[in-house]
């Protein structure tokens, strides 16, 4: 997702004041509107926006891990996984994924970044056979 931490709305009050290197502004303190990169709650905000949207896409928030959406359809099921403002989308039907793509690049500013090849220490290889997801950088 590009620029993730801009687009969360602060629900509480938050003030900053600026760094040092801008002695013009060194005793003004401003109010923010939005949630910014390396605020402390910054990834829980842009996370409770996740978790408020996804379901009008018809996913719904898995009991079992909460950054996991799931969504069932006529040909199965899509996963969707959210890891700070890393997307994974899978489905058994490439139509399904690339609608869902479409649904929420209207909502979100989205970049595709191709198939999943690596992702949390996992290496993903897509073969004729199947999926192998493997760790061979560790062993």
């Amino acid at each position: 997702m590009k620029n993730a931490f801009l687009h969360g709305d602060l629900k509480e009050e938050v003030y900053i004041k600026l760094p040092t290197v801008m002695p013009s502004l060194l005793n003004i303190v401003f109010k923010l509107k939005y949630s910014l990169y390396g605020l402390k709650h910054a990834l829980k905000v842009l996370f409770e926006m996740f978790r408020t949207t996804l379901p009008r896409f018809f996913f719904l928030q898995s009991s079992y891990d909460p950054s996991l959406f799931v969504q069932q359809t006529s040909k199965g099921i899509v996963t969707l996984l959210v890891y700070v403002d890393d997307l994974v989308i899978t489905s058994s039907d490439a139509k399904v994924v690339t609608t869902i793509k479409k649904l929420l690049h209207t909502t979100f500013h989205m970049k595709y970044l191709g198939l999943l090849t690596y992702f949390l220490g996992l290496e993903v290889k897509f073969h004729h056979k199947g999926m192998f997801v493997t760790q061979h950088k560790y062993t």
